[in-house]
C-alpha cells in the first residue's frame, strides 16, 4: 500500500495552514482518508495517498503557497476582509476573516450569497488573524455564527483601520542577522 501523507505534513512542507490544505484537497476532489499514523499518536488524521499529495503540492506551489526557507523575506501577507453577505436584505451582516486569495474567497462566498460584496480589505499576516478579529469585533456588533457578525459598517471599518494602522506594512522587511543560519544559507 502507498504511504499516506498527513495534511499536517503537507502544510509544514508548503508553509500554509491545515485549512488551506483541506480546502484545496476538496477543491481538487482528492480522495481524503482518515488514518492513524506514527506521528498522530493514535489519533485519526486526514491523509492523502502519495500520488494525491504530490498533485496537491504541485498545485499549491503553482499558486505561490510554497515558502522558501532560505528566503530572508518570510513576510507572508494575505488579506483580512469585510464582506457584506446579503446587502439587499441584511445590510448589517458581514463575514469577517483572513484569506490568502481575496478574489477566490469572495467567489466562494458568492456560491451561497450571490450578491455579497467586498466592503474593505487590509494587508494582513496570517498570525494577526485572531487579534484583528478580536479588535474589529470588540464592540458595536453581535456574533451570528463563526465569523459572521451583525453591526454598523462604519464601526467595522473604523476599528479595522485603527488596528491595521498600528501593524507593520507589507513593504517592511526584517533585516536578517549575520548570526542567523538563514544568512549563511543565503550566501552559499
Amino acid at each position: 500500500m502507498n504511504k499516506l501523507v498527513t495534511f499536517y505534513e503537507i502544510a509544514e512542507k508548503v508553509g500554509c495552514g491545515i485549512d488551506t490544505v483541506r480546502r484545496n484537497a476538496r477543491k481538487l476532489e482528492l480522495d481524503i482518508t482518515k488514518s492513524k499514523t506514527p506521528s498522530s499518536s493514535g489519533a485519526l488524521v486526514n491523509c492523502l495517498s502519495r500520488e494525491d499529495a504530490d498533485l496537491l503540492l504541485a498545485t499549491l506551489e503553482q499558486r505561490g503557497k510554497v515558502l522558501n526557507v532560505n528566503d530572508s523575506s518570510v513576510q507572508r501577507f494575505g488579506y483580512f476582509y469585510l464582506i457584506q453577505l446579503v446587502p439587499e436584505a441584511l445590510p448589517n451582516r458581514f463575514k469577517i476573516g483572513y484569506t490568502d486569495n481575496l478574489e477566490q474567497r469572495l467567489s466562494e462566498h458568492r456560491t451561497s450569497a450571490p450578491t455579497s460584496k467586498l466592503i474593505k480589505s487590509w494587508a494582513c499576516k496570517r498570525s494577526w488573524d485572531y487579534a484583528a478579529m478580536d479588535s474589529i469585533t470588540r464592540e458595536g456588533c453581535d456574533l451570528v455564527l463563526n465569523e459572521v457578525y451583525e453591526g454598523d459598517i462604519d464601526g467595522f471599518i473604523f476599528r479595522g483601520d485603527q488596528f491595521f494602522q498600528n501593524m507593520p506594512s507589507s513593504e517592511n522587511e526584517i533585516s536578517l542577522s549575520k548570526h542567523s543560519p538563514l544568512y549563511k544559507e543565503e550566501r552559499t
